[in-house]
């Protein structure tokens, strides 16, 4: 396909939102409280003459997409920008950071040949129980040329043994992807995934010397992926799927939930069947070990829909499965897991293995992602305990309503403008040479999360464009952020997190500490807490952040013009708050005069008015939202055949709960955390090595 010929289908509904930078000054950007934290981080500074010749190339290219995408000469002019976009951004990065920071991989000429150009970046630092299945769920795509793909993975100084299973990972990997293991000495989480953007960018510009085809520059993308995230099989699809369609397209954020199952581990009476477990269990002398062979593909999440819950049966010592395409298969339960459970062991036709439990929970073997599966299982089979209710809420009733508030009641995810988390953030080569990835710093702070959305920011300061990627390719990732959230609320702290009732720069650069060492301990503190602490705190703080979200989008989607208006009034206020107040509220708060303010604002403060409208409407009509996101659950667990007995009763209340946006919580200084007696802090690498005894304990 011609690289500039845009094919979408759909309205350019981020375009609209950031292609007026495209005509602004330099300082504009250089100046512009989206970009002040980069000046404080450690790579070398971006350049007015960057973001200059980024705009005008963005104009350029906008006139060549328009104009068919054939014109020769607006071809060659938009190539060689590109071309002196990242020369200069190496030439940069050389000059700071040494020749070695930024070498190309080897052999760039037959990776040329071969046609490599999707290029995944794995930054880790002692992520030993998440990285296997991280690089698992990138080698399992679906959907795409494995044969383009480039996994590079960067270790940080592990000390855990994550090293050593990314090289056996890469040995025993005999797939058509290429994997590279690198190695950055200088701490830092941003300093891992910058020394891995800036090997690629180098490897695509030599590909490009090699054999002269500077398009690749704009085809090709990198993307960034933390060490603890998995990714749905059809990510990478959808994502190439959008660069593809369409060309000025520049940034695309997969849809990102926490791991389901992972989150169950915060239950009570949950025990997990992990597939090494089990499979250790079935090896055992004197028990048979033959599978039972069943036609479906049991290496993703697919499995879950071929061998549905409501057809797993169990009976006198096996379970009866019946297919999706009504077959069905008789397993017996003819070994016996550690907990006591009875279960049987699957076999497809390609050798990959599953375990079915008597209770109906499946365990894949080789399916990194996990789904819901089991956390409705779990549900149905009583597992959540009455006074656990608002505890599901927190940590799986919530993502379960974000992801189905956009795959199944039909919130658009055109409207959203995304940061960008290393959670597989994807950007074209030329656009990620802008302004690279940053290492963060704050005042007062040593180590700062955040590094990871910078190089978004600079994207949308410069006025280039970023999607969000449908949610039906979900990614999961761990649920470590989820558990410093939580905790964050309980202790009235901004610990491990940005804070989440702050503004946006200030949610994304809080204090950053790696806690893969402590993860245990406070797992085992926050099964603890009584349920009254997820109904008056947890809850409604952590509901809040994907409402204001959801509406601030919404808002600043809506003011861009009538077409815009009338999606936003007929897919999200009429669904959020029926015909009647939806039209009173767009009377009353959306009018001319919220369009004409945010239209005036200056670009980086455009989102804190759409915010703080948001925070009104949330206010105002928190309990109609709330019955909103109790039709969303009703409406996915339907659709997912959970009995209504199983879940009626954990959405009383919700309608009622309490409405925190009210309230504001008191501000806490996270630099205070260094000085505490809380934590026992590896400053260098940026990890809490362990909890200390709290004082008068």
């Amino acid at each position: 396909m011609d690289p500039f010929r845009d094919t979408y289908d759909g309205l350019p509904y981020q375009h609209i939102w950031t292609r007026p930078n495209q005509d602004e000054p330099a300082g504009t950007a250089i100046d512009s409280p989206l970009l002040a934290l980069a000046f404080s981080s450690d790579v070398d500074p971006i350049q007015a003459e960057q973001v200059t010749e980024a705009r005008h190339i963005l104009r350029r290219r906008r006139a060549l997409t328009e104009a068919g995408g054939t014109d020769p000469a607006l071809i060659a002019e938009v190539l060689a920008g590109q071309r002196a976009i990242v020369e200069r951004f190496l030439a940069g990065r050389r000059a700071h950071f040494g020749a070695e920071q930024s070498a190309p991989l080897p052999d760039p000429a037959q990776l040329a040949r071969e046609g490599r150009d999707i290029f995944l970046v794995i930054k880790f630092m002692d992520e030993a129980p998440h990285l296997a299945a991280t690089l698992h769920s990138l080698t399992a795509q679906r959907g795409v040329d494995l044969g383009r793909l480039m996994i590079v993975a960067v270790d940080n100084n592990s000390t855990d043994g994550s090293g050593t299973i990314t090289e056996e990972f890469i040995a025993a990997y005999t797939g058509p992807a290429r994997l590279y293991y690198l190695r950055q000495t200088t701490a830092g989480a941003g300093n891992a995934a910058r020394f891995g953007v800036d090997t690629c960018i180098a490897t695509v510009h030599a590909m490009c010397e090699a054999d002269g085809d500077w398009s690749r520059l704009q085809t090709a993308t990198i993307a960034v992926s933390d060490g603890d995230t998995v990714y749905h099989p059809d990510t990478v699809a959808a994502v190439s799927r959008i660069f593809t369609e369409c060309p000025t397209v520049d940034g695309v954020m997969p849809f990102l939930t926490y791991k389901f199952t992972a989150a169950l581990r915060l239950f009570h009476d949950y025990h997990a069947a992990l597939p090494q477990t089990l499979a250790a269990a079935a090896a055992k002398t004197g028990e048979p070990a033959e599978p039972v062979t069943v036609a479906v593909d049991l290496s993703g999440v697919q499995a879950f829909e071929a061998l549905p819950r409501r057809g797993r049966v169990p009976g006198d010592g096996v379970v009866t499965l019946t297919h999706a395409d009504g077959g069905t298969t008789v397993v017996p339960l003819a070994h016996t897991a550690g907990d006591g459970r009875r279960f049987g062991v699957l076999r497809d036709p390609h050798g990959r293995l599953g375990y079915v439990l008597q209770d109906r929970t499946l365990v894949l073997a080789d399916a990194p992602v996990s789904g819901w599966d089991a956390a409705l299982v779990f549900l149905e089979n009583g597992g959540v305990r009455p006074d656990e209710r608002w505890r599901w809420h927190s940590v799986i009733g919530h993502d379960l309503f974000l992801y189905w508030a956009f795959a199944g009641m039909g919130l658009p995810e055109q409207m959203v403008y995304p940061d960008t988390s290393d959670a597989l953030k994807t950007f074209r080569v030329w656009a990620f040479a802008i302004g690279g990835q940053h290492q963060l710093r704050r005042p007062g702070l040593r180590i700062v999360t955040g590094s990871d959305y910078q190089s978004g920011r600079v994207l949308q300061a410069v006025g280039a464009v970023s999607r969000l990627a449908p949610a039906v390719a979900f990614t999961e990732t761990e649920t470590d952020r989820l558990i410093k959230m939580i905790r964050n609320f309980v202790h009235r702290q901004s610990v491990f997190y940005g804070e989440t009732r702050s503004a946006a720069l200030e949610r994304a650069s809080g204090l950053y500490v790696h806690m893969t060492r402590i993860q245990g301990d406070l797992e085992r503190e926050l099964r603890d807490y009584d349920d009254t602490v997820f109904e008056h705190t947890v809850f409604p703080e952590r509901v809040l952040f994907p409402l204001r979200w959801m509406l601030q989008n919404a808002l600043r989607y809506l003011a861009q013009g009538d077409a815009e208006r009338a999606v936003v009034r007929m897919r999200v206020l009429r669904p959020l708050f029926g015909d009647e107040l939806a039209a009173d509220i767009e009377r009353r708060l959306l009018g001319e005069d919220f369009a004409s303010a945010l239209a005036a604002a200056k670009y980086h403060d455009r989102q804190a008015i759409a915010e703080r409208t948001a925070e009104a409407i949330i206010g105002e009509h928190y309990h109609s939202i709330m019955a909103f996101y109790a039709a969303t659950l009703r409406s996915f667990l339907s659709r997912e055949q959970v009995a209504p007995e199983h879940y009626e009763w954990l959405l009383e209340g919700i309608t009622t709960s309490r409405n925190a946006i009210t309230e504001q919580p008191p501000a806490v200084d996270p630099a205070a955390v260094w000085d505490g007696r809380e934590f026992d802090i590896d400053v260098a690498r940026g990890q809490v090595v362990r909890m200390q005894t709290p004082a008068g304990a």
